[in-house]
């Protein structure tokens, strides 16, 4: 039976496509999301995405939900604070 190796250039690749296609993550995000969040109201941001996308966030609404509206919120955050 033939091994596998595990092919690093291919995870490589995949970072720096995600770079590349305008993902966020890392120290930046942080940065940008915080200084964001100093100026912002985030029950008033919470309940704004949720109207959007058609949920009613908390206890009763499922996890991916939740997580979607989480992720939108992250995503206004940090555009504020790139422009900040």
């Amino acid at each position: 039976m033939a091994t596998s190796k595990k092919n690093t250039k291919s995870s490589n690749t995949a970072s720096k496509s995600s770079k590349a296609n305008g993902r966020i993550g890392g120290k930046m995000t942080k940065q940008a999301v915080s200084r964001a969040k100093q100026t912002t109201n985030t029950q008033t941001l919470k309940q704004e995405v949720a109207n959007e996308l058609g949920i009613q966030p908390g206890k009763n609404a499922s996890a991916a939900e939740n997580g979607r509206v989480g992720g939108n919120m992250t995503k206004k955050l940090y555009q504020k604070g790139k422009k900040n």
